[in-house]
């Protein structure tokens, strides 16, 4: 568990009603016949320092969530503030300038990296394009920054075919922060990898935001990794939040029914464990045709008449100091 308080200083990134829609082209004109709506209208803040965790089920729209905020893809609505700039203004050579700050860790460490370069060349390709370094500065960073990770330099002429699934996720993280990035999107960075070898990144990732000062927005599927490891987390589900909290408040007291039904399904290291699964019915709906109103009233419980014509306004915890939101009917009446 992850007991660290979150900064209290201004937010780092502000996310308002950003959004990613996809246009479905169909026959010889390519004319659009359906949007599928991947984001859709999510905001949030990140503090200097904090780690947020993005979890939701497979197809929810995380991982092009943090694409787009990093304009890796282009969003289609909203508004993105790094360090109060926004960043969908920038021209080319400001966004330039601004990816310097903002990194991403892949998710798979076999595909994300060019098996015809050495360690070397993946590493330094940023640093060089950016112009930090160069001769003897650059290679000392280069032993530098492969010790931060705990690799030998030994290996900077080696390739990618040579390592493990950890080694390589390291390695990863190592071209992260060759720029010395101020926020990295950690893109299911350790789901890939054995639990052991996952527990050893985890514990690189909270050591280098301790000693570096980095924020990080963490998207992953495993509660029980995101709870080690975030401050506050944000649930998702087609393409919208649902709840964010703190990560103890969203463990200890879920307040969405989709939340709970996930803790609940989230495997207990526990024999004698009595906690029992809540299973969700039916499928995920298609992002093409969503629901009205609330799109998780279809597989709820709970689900009253207006849940399936009305969409659920925000509400905030009654004490201003837990920031605890939910988008729910269920607490509707709670609405600040």
């Amino acid at each position: 568990m992850n007991d660290t308080s979150p900064p209290t200083d201004p937010p780092l990134l502000r996310l308002r009603e950003l959004s990613k829609h996809f246009p479905v082209r169909k026959g010889v004109l390519s004319k659009t016949v359906a949007v599928l709506k991947a984001v859709d209208g999510v905001s949030f803040d990140i503090a200097r320092g904090e780690t947020l965790g993005l979890v939701g089920e497979s197809g929810c729209g995380k991982t092009t969530l943090g694409r787009s905020l990093l304009r890796l893809m282009e969003p289609t609505a909203g508004q993105i503030l790094f360090d109060g700039v926004d960043i969908l203004g920038a021209n080319k050579k400001h966004l330039r300038q601004l990816r310097q700050r903002m990194q991403i860790i892949f998710q798979d460490p076999y595909a994300s990296l060019n098996p015809r370069l050495t360690v070397a060349n993946l590493i330094g390709e940023s640093i060089r394009a950016h112009g930090l370094a160069r001769g003897a500065q650059y290679d000392q960073r280069l032993n530098e920054l492969l010790e931060i990770v705990g690799l030998s330099k030994r290996y900077l002429n080696r390739y990618p075919h040579e390592f493990s699934g950890g080694q390589r996720q390291r390695i990863g993280i190592a071209r992260a922060l060759a720029l010395q990035p101020d926020f990295i999107v950690c893109d299911e960075a350790v789901s890939a990898l054995d639990v052991s070898i996952q527990a050893q990144i985890i514990n690189l990732l909270r050591s280098l935001q301790r000693d570096l000062g980095l924020t990080y927005l963490f998207i992953s599927h495993d509660l029980n990794v995101v709870r080690h490891l975030a401050h506050r987390i944000a649930v998702m589900y087609l393409g919208k939040l649902v709840e964010v909290g703190p990560t103890e408040a969203i463990f200890n007291a879920p307040r969405h029914p989709y939340t709970r039904a996930l803790i609940a399904a989230n495997p207990v290291p526990d024999p004698d464990s009595k906690v029992g699964l809540s299973i969700l019915e039916g499928d995920v709906p298609s992002p093409l045709d969503p629901p009205t109103g609330c799109a998780f009233h279809p597989r709820c419980a709970q689900v009253m008449p207006h849940c399936k014509v009305q969409m659920p306004a925000m509400t905030a915890d009654s004490s201003a100091s837990v920031q605890h939101r939910v988008w729910c009917h269920l607490h509707g009446s709670e609405k600040t």
